[in-house]
């Protein structure tokens, strides 16, 4: 049977409506503050490298902190955290190096 109703892949010639742009949520004053603590827990005091690792996490050109988005600022912190964690010296082996102390140590 055939019917006169549009199938259900049958797009129309021209849109009925334009989609709308979500306007991007501005990062937060707490946004800004949970970046600065990470920054300064991480002993990141240089401006430069402060924007450097934030122009990592962006697909666009950013000139200072309040100028990213809300949804940016998790991967900001995790570069953050990244850097801070690869800038411990490890020295001896992984043995040495361990976080806690195993069965053999609590002897």
């Amino acid at each position: 049977m055939i019917s006169n109703q549009p199938g259900l892949f049958d797009a129309p010639d021209t849109p009925t409506s334009a989609p709308q742009r979500i306007e991007e949520m501005v990062i937060s004053e707490q946004q800004v503050e949970l970046l600065r603590q990470a920054f300064a827990q991480a002993k990141i005091d240089d401006m430069a490298e402060r924007q450097t690792i934030i122009q990592s996490c962006t697909t666009r050109p950013i000139a200072n902190i309040r100028q990213l988005y809300a949804r940016e600022v998790g991967a900001v912190l995790r570069r953050i955290a990244s850097v801070s964690s690869a800038d411990v010296a490890t020295t001896g082996s992984a043995w040495d190096n361990r976080e806690e102390d195993t069965w053999i140590d609590k002897l």
